[in-house]
């Protein structure tokens, strides 16, 4: 029994450490999402705010329509290596099987991280 215990308190302590939030590597310093007929712009800068330099980024984004219809597209930065400090601007266009957005999500990814920490402020 104590064995469990000390199992079961152990793994609790690992999974509290383990879901501790990531410092963010990036930082949205500006943007926009807005729809089109049939589509959606999606357009802003971003900011190394990490430590490391980050290779081959990716912007990628979500847009939830009526209905609850979802779309999702990806596309790389212009300037796709950002030096820690360095800025660079983002735009993605994306056609979309229905009128009108309700919400639009952003997030960063390179071939070795599926999401990239990123401060993500709301789209103005």
């Amino acid at each position: 029994m104590k064995r469990w215990l000390f199992l079961w308190g152990f793994l609790l302590t690992a999974g509290l450490a383990l879901g501790q939030a990531e410092p963010y590597r990036l930082r949205v310093l500006s943007w926009s999402c807005k729809a089109f007929p049939k589509g959606v712009l999606a357009q802003g800068v971003v900011r190394n705010v990490g430590s490391r330099p980050l290779a081959d980024l990716r912007v990628s984004l979500r847009v939830v329509g009526p209905g609850l219809r979802v779309a999702t597209a990806s596309a790389p930065l212009a300037d796709r290596n950002l030096t820690p400090g360095e800025s660079a601007r983002f735009e993605l266009r994306m056609r979309t099987a229905f009128e009108g957005v309700h919400r639009c999500e952003l997030w960063f990814r390179n071939p070795r991280v599926a999401r990239i920490p990123t401060l993500v402020p709301n789209p103005r």
